[in-house]
């Protein structure tokens, strides 16, 4: 009304009608009963940052507020900003499979239509109360809503690895590590830059930016929408939404990247990605007592004819069995001694470390002929077997952790790329030649065409590597299928999501 005023005074100028007007006319037509008391407002928002708020969104709001932060959203005239833009996006979060209660859009909308249409009163809807309910449950909204949907609601590095119990006694606990995702969390930066955004009247730009791209999550955002759905089926797409939030969280999104591999646990699968090519292939991983890691790094590396280190936990289960040993070209790397035949294999200094049990490269050998090599915690690596049978099961959780490949060949030279003929050549050759590199476990090498042997070529450009959980995912014809939670991680995420969905 003021502002009205005051143009109108503008225009009349000449005219000069209103020229004794002074500020205290203006106050006699305050009503006392919409006054805006900024220290009420402040007051009741304190009152409202000691009642609830676990997430790492609420921390950061209670903290901004109490140490008296700016008001984002009003002022002693009202509402600075119009919070409609943001309404759409909190009342549309069932798209992603978030219960809207999470953001509070009913309560934020009855709150906008008293102010809009000045429906006050002296208990719970006073002019403080609903300008403090609107400050505060708009930040915290709109942090939570862009934290989650950037993030995830969930961080997976602190989930899978409070699942398995290592060792649990009076003093202490300890859980097996299953996953390494390195996920980025909402930290007070991004907080900030939440809420610069709200001042800057930004909002609606970062609200499209935070949203999960990519066409397999707009994929299992479509088929949520299905109304033939059971109550459990919605659950575990919800999960699998969480999980690519996690996914573009952590690299760049992979279905936007040029060159990618991912492995999928629950499918036993690979799918291998450079522009319109795809490669997949059958996998085995690990069992339920070794299970393969969740984990994003970069393959680096190809080894040929790798060696293998067994590891002491099945060494000792070799050890005497001298025959076998000489059969599968299996030696003893000795720290004092070096290199001896399998008959100086001691369990006391396999299991003391002194001594390690080392299989040759070759045919024989249980890596088979190739090893992809990433950086990881775990001493995994995705290999070739030299038992391929073992592929067709439709169960193929068989490893100790690693990645079985069913086409081991077809990955390197997928990841060798165009315009390398001659190394392709030389890591067909070297997969192919019968050979075993031991002197104990033949007694005849065949003639072998040295210029054509290669041990180890470089990925180049090294390219992402995702294992991934998703019990949701495409098939070879690019259709989603559902497979089983081999690991039941899918009904421990379900709990941790429940407060969500």
């Amino acid at each position: 009304m003021f502002v009205g005023m005051m143009a109108l005074l503008s225009c009349q100028k000449s005219a000069r009608p209103y020229e004794h007007i002074s500020d205290n006319t203006f106050s006699s037509l305050r009503v006392e009963h919409f006054r805006i008391d900024t220290a009420e407002v402040r007051a009741e928002i304190l009152r409202m940052t000691g009642k609830e708020g676990v997430l790492p969104a609420d921390r950061y709001c209670k903290k901004h507020y109490r140490n008296g932060g700016a008001l984002l959203w009003i002022d002693r005239m009202g509402l600075l900003h119009n919070p409609d833009t943001l309404l759409q996006y909190l009342k549309q979060a069932e798209q992603h499979g978030i219960n809207t209660r999470q953001f509070w859009p009913e309560q934020i909308t009855a709150d906008l239509e008293r102010v809009r249409q000045l429906q006050f009163d002296d208990g719970e809807h006073s002019p403080g109360k609903v300008l403090a309910r609107l400050e505060y449950l708009l930040t915290r909204a709109s942090i939570r809503y862009s934290a989650g949907l950037n993030f995830g609601f969930v961080n997976p590095d602190h989930f899978f690895n409070r699942i398995e119990l290592r060792e649990d006694d009076t003093t202490h606990t300890k859980y097996k590590s299953l996953c390494y995702l390195k996920v980025k969390r909402p930290n007070d930066s991004f907080n900030q830059r939440v809420m610069n955004a709200i001042v800057s009247d930004s909002l609606n730009l970062l609200l499209q930016e935070v949203q999960p791209k990519g066409r397999f999550y707009r994929d299992l955002a479509e088929r949520l929408q299905s109304a033939h759905l059971t109550a459990n089926e919605r659950k575990i797409l919800v999960c699998n939404m969480e999980k690519c939030r996690w996914q573009s969280a952590v690299h760049p999104l992979f279905d936007q990247c040029q060159r990618y591999v991912v492995v999928n646990i629950p499918s036993y699968s690979l799918r291998a990605v450079d522009g319109n090519k795809v490669l997949n292939m059958r996998v085995g991983c690990g069992t339920l007592d070794h299970k393969s890691p969740l984990l994003v790094s970069t393959l680096t590396r190809m080894d040929i004819n790798p060696q293998w280190i067994i590891p002491k936990s099945i060494a000792k289960g070799y050890v005497g069995r001298v025959g076998y040993m000489h059969q599968q070209g299996i030696f003893v790397l000795d720290k004092k001694l070096g290199k001896l035949s399998a008959e100086h294999a001691s369990y006391q200094k396999v299991m003391d470390g002194e001594q390690y049990l080392v299989q040759a490269g070759g045919p024989k050998n249980s890596l088979g002929r190739i090893v992809f090599r990433f950086d990881n915690h775990f001493s995994v690596y995705l290999h070739d077997t030299s038992s391929p049978w073992l592929l067709q099961r439709s169960n193929r959780a068989l490893s100790h952790g690693c990645i079985r490949l069913e086409k081991p060949l077809e990955l390197a030279l997928f990841l060798l790329g165009p315009g390398q003929d001659a190394m392709a050549d030389k890591i067909t050759y070297s997969m192919t030649m019968d050979f075993v590199n031991d002197n104990d476990s033949v007694k005849v090498k065949p003639k072998i065409d040295k210029k054509r042997i290669v041990n180890t070529v470089p990925v180049k450009p090294s390219t992402p590597l995702w294992i991934a959980y998703y019990t949701v995912y495409y098939d070879n014809n690019n259709q989603l299928v559902s497979y089983p939670d081999v690991y039941g991680y899918d009904q421990h995420l379900i709990e941790h999501m429940a407060p969500y969905i």
